[in-house]
């Protein structure tokens, strides 16, 4: 993405979009991407538009267009936006951490949870999931993603075993892990209006963590 500091060759081609360009330029791409967020994970991918997104954003088509070329392009732009923004985080945390791996590990995957749990997050990667033949771009933006949080996982559960807090660690570990954190909240978002007694975020995260620490700390006095 290019940054211009004057108005682009098309202009938006109403009055209107002229005035707000004129107002703050330099915000402009990040409204675009935080408009074609919120289009993507109401609608999903084959229904949303460029011109769903210049709406939203109060700009027309043809600057969404100028920025991010294309649909395809602009909904990259948002997955790595939403789930590159917080990978970079996640690895400032292990890199500046300090402390026990449980209390690392624990950090990471509540993190996690409640990143998840904000409103579209889920339902963007549900959008992922449901346009992966029209767009398997995207499916391979976000497995990629979600390699590298597991390798941040796996690293912490290895480092941890080795110091004699976890009995277990490895790829499939760390994979199922994340599997379970995601298929927690996306079974919660998608049926949980229809269940008689559904449970809370809380009452789920409380599950599993007694469920994560069961299955991967080491019993008291147990050898490395």
């Amino acid at each position: 993405m290019v940054s211009v500091a004057k108005p682009p060759p098309n202009l938006p081609d109403t009055p209107e979009d002229r005035r707000r360009w004129s107002r703050r330029p330099a915000s402009r791409p990040a409204e675009i991407l935080a408009a074609g967020f919120e289009v993507f994970s109401e609608t999903g991918y084959e229904r949303s538009t460029i011109a769903d997104v210049g709406k939203r954003a109060g700009v027309s088509p043809a600057l969404v267009m100028h920025y991010y070329g294309s649909k395809a392009d602009l909904f990259e732009a948002v997955l790595h936006d939403r789930f590159g923004r917080f990978m970079a985080a996640e690895e400032a945390l292990l890199a500046s951490h300090r402390g026990s791996y449980r209390d690392l590990l624990h950090q990471l995957i509540r993190r996690l949870w409640d990143y998840v749990w904000e409103p579209g997050s889920i339902e963007l990667a549900l959008a992922v999931k449901a346009a992966r033949d029209e767009f398997p771009q995207g499916t391979r933006t976000v497995s990629q993603l979600g390699g590298r949080w597991r390798g941040l996982i796996e690293g912490v559960l290895e480092a941890g075993r080795m110091q004699g807090e976890f009995r277990t660690s490895g790829p499939l570990v760390a994979r199922v892990i994340a599997a379970t954190v995601m298929g927690v909240v996306e079974a919660h978002r998608c049926f949980g209006r229809v269940e008689h007694h559904p449970s809370s975020p809380d009452e789920l995260w409380s599950t599993l963590v007694d469920f994560l620490d069961h299955g991967v700390l080491a019993a008291q006095g147990d050898s490395q």
